[in-house]
């Protein structure tokens, strides 16, 4: 019995160690989390507009167009219910802050991130920030969360391929689409709105709860909420199913009469985007982002 354990410890103790190799190899890389915790930690004092919402906002509000002091929190895939906890989490620091800006998407209403295919995100949050949130068991390792392959993948692609996690800028704006080349928005734009319509509406209410209580938490503050639909192309909006669009539309208009603190505006569908704007069919590129940040930055001047 010994020898046999003996032997089983030859042959796992070299994996525990390769294993835990690979885990403090990816959590050692920059990456954006870590930076946003950290210019939270330090200069959260200074936000007076802070970004919150999905890739839509990530990549569609560069806080260096705003007049204000301004931060993106956003993140992709980052749902309601994260972006309520975030503030939650950070409102200590942001004793500053004037104004909240979150999108509203054609998907956001009936999506979680800890109920969906990508839940291995949630990692990110709770190893590298001090967003406290419904944590499971996997999302304190790298490896638990995204597997060792995937995990291996990570590291080829850092020291190989020279793709670096840290994919936004100091002010938390995503910049990795910079040097990507602009997709078929004709081709791309039916798969997405097929990707974003819902199968279920199970989580509508409670993500209409989450966006009340974050609107609720910042009137307490008198911070303002801006709400936004953001920009797309027409290959994207004309293939939205119209029950989901208008039942985000409803939502959208409900929370604008209801509090007084909130704003909607829609750029679903708005003529000043042109196809020269976008990355993809739902996502604004730079030059896109710098037009799509004025307007809103004007909506929050004005």
């Amino acid at each position: 019995m010994k020898l046999f354990l003996r032997k089983i410890s030859l042959f796992v103790l070299p994996v525990l160690v390769s294993l835990f190799c690979v885990e403090y190899a990816i959590r050692s890389l920059p990456n954006s989390f870590k930076l946003k915790n950290e210019f939270i930690e330090n200069s959260g004092g200074e936000i007076e507009t802070l970004i919150l919402g999905s890739s839509h906002t990530f990549y569609g509000l560069n806080p260096k167009c705003f007049q204000s002091k301004t931060f993106n929190f956003a993140n992709i895939s980052q749902s309601p219910d994260v972006d309520l906890a975030i503030l939650k989490s950070y409102e200590d620091e942001l004793i500053n802050l004037k104004t909240v800006v979150i999108r509203l998407s054609y998907d956001t209403l009936f999506e979680q991130l800890k109920n969906s295919s990508e839940d291995w995100r949630l990692k990110d949050y709770k190893l590298y920030t001090d967003v406290n949130f419904e944590y499971l068991l996997k999302h304190n390792s790298e490896i638990l969360s995204i597997g060792t392959r995937q995990a291996l993948k990570v590291l080829k692609n850092n020291y190989v391929d020279e793709e670096s996690l840290l994919n936004c800028d100091s002010l938390g704006w995503g910049n990795d689409l910079i040097n990507k080349p602009k997709l078929d928005l004709k081709n791309v734009g039916p798969i997405a709105a097929k990707r974003h319509t819902a199968s279920s509406w199970e989580l509508l209410e409670k993500n209409v709860v989450e966006f009340e209580n974050l609107i609720i938490r910042c009137k307490k503050k008198n911070i303002k909420v801006i709400l936004i639909t953001p920009p797309s192309y027409n290959s994207y909006y004309n293939n939205l199913d119209k029950a989901q669009l208008k039942k985000m539309y409803k939502v959208g208009r409900e929370l604008s009469d209801n509090y007084s603190n909130c704003y909607y505006y829609d750029f679903l569908k708005s003529e000043d985007f042109k196809e020269g704007d976008f990355y993809d069919a739902d996502h604004l590129n730079a030059s896109g982002a710098k037009k799509f940040s004025s307007i809103v930055n004007s909506l929050i001047e004005n």
